[in-house]
């Protein structure tokens, strides 16, 4: 049978095209495609790539999208043919095979036996629960963790928990007064409690440990957390009566610019911003507008939450809109038109692929003056 490789590569050439040729047609890097064809999957950066554009290269192709992806399923898990030892070893009784015929012999034994053992188990564990304590360097849930820390600490309340995922080792979190907030550093949990806010600092208290830690608005502070292996920088970005927009960033997981997290540097702008009046932050909004000129991947989350993920078909316009910020992923940055509030931007060649955090910041000078800030993600 032909390999996902073959059939590609014979399908290609009985029409008589080169990768060039399909490389021009579908949008898709001639990397990808002779990766493709050479069954060289670890070229690409995830298996949504990969299977994204065997699709779109199979359907190219005319051939059957769904038996190819599953030929590729089939490769991934790889063939598991018996082994020689398996085939000529002796055929006499296998343990498994006793076994099973002393449970048949005498299934009620066997029954009263595993309800006992179940019953001694749950005893034991319920019991463990009870008495035990919760340890500094444990890996409890995080409901755990708050029940028993508000069962202990009367003032200890806690409305909400919400979790916190580190990309590329850093993330921006929206959390309100007396809302906790978990994150993982390195397999180890981290859990604070937003406990005050006032005019430009937060007061923060570190769980189960009661570290209490007050953060500064647009200073970072590094800390260390008891249990956890790393340094870990907070900085305080946004501020209202009760919430508070929070950056959270590993230590030495990338350059720390106090141009840009620092209004009292008073420094020049990264050159990708605009500038946007509003009277409230409330009033803010980033809109991103994109122009698809031809078919591509993209995701992408609007604070925090996924709003799409997949590919969008050429002649596509879509519009989507955020309060604090977006994260962006293109398969094929080239082939997408961005405008960000208006302004045009190119993100990336035909075939790259572009990650993208587009964000505000407050002026220093102007308080009803915003920049809208691009980075890599």
């Amino acid at each position: 049978m032909e390999t996902i490789g073959e059939k590609l590569k014979s399908a290609r050439t009985a029409k008589k095209l080169t990768i060039k040729d399909v490389a021009k047609q579908t949008t898709i890097s001639p990397i990808y495609l002779n990766a493709l064809e050479d069954e060289d999957f670890e070229k690409f950066p995830s298996e949504t790539y990969l299977i994204g554009f065997l699709k779109l290269y199979s359907e190219y192709l005319k051939l059957d999208v769904s038996e190819m992806v599953q030929s590729y399923k089939g490769f991934k898990i790889g063939e598991s043919a018996t082994p020689l030892e398996e085939l000529t070893k002796s055929t006499k009784p296998s343990l498994a095979m006793i076994l099973s015929s002393f449970v048949n012999n005498y299934k009620n034994v066997v029954f009263a036996v595993s309800v006992a053992f179940i019953a001694l188990i749950l005893y034991w564990g319920i019991n463990w629960l009870m008495s035990s304590k919760v340890d500094t360097g444990s890996d409890e849930s995080v409901v755990s963790i708050q029940k028993d820390h508000a069962i202990k600490n009367k003032d200890a309340k806690i409305e909400n928990i919400r979790n916190l995922q580190l990309q590329n080792n850093r993330g921006f979190i929206l959390v309100y007064k007396n809302e906790a907030v978990q994150f993982m550093v390195d397999k180890k949990e981290v859990i604070f409690i937003l406990k005050e806010v006032t005019g430009k600092s937060v007061s923060m208290e570190f769980l189960p440990q009661k570290q209490n830690e007050t953060i500064e608005m647009d200073l970072p502070k590094t800390l260390k957390i008891e249990g956890t292996p790393r340094e870990i920088v907070f900085i305080l970005k946004g501020l209202t009566e009760n919430r508070a927009k929070i950056f959270v960033m590993l230590d030495k997981a990338i350059k720390i610019d106090q141009a840009e997290l620092s209004d009292e540097k008073n420094k020049e702008e990264p050159s990708e911003s605009v500038d946007v009046v509003a009277q409230n932050k409330k009033n803010l909004k980033i809109v991103l507008e994109a122009d698809f000129r031809e078919k591509s991947f993209i995701e992408i989350y609007l604070d925090g939450s996924l709003k799409k993920r997949g590919f969008i078909l050429k002649g596509k316009r879509e519009t989507w809109e955020a309060a604090e910020y977006i994260q962006l992923k293109m398969g094929n940055a080239g082939a997408i038109g961005i405008k960000v509030n208006g302004k045009e931007y190119t993100f990336g060649k035909t075939g790259q692929i572009a990650n993208k955090v587009i964000t505000w910041k407050k002026d220093a000078r102007d308080p009803n003056l915003y920049h809208i800030v691009i980075n890599d993600w």
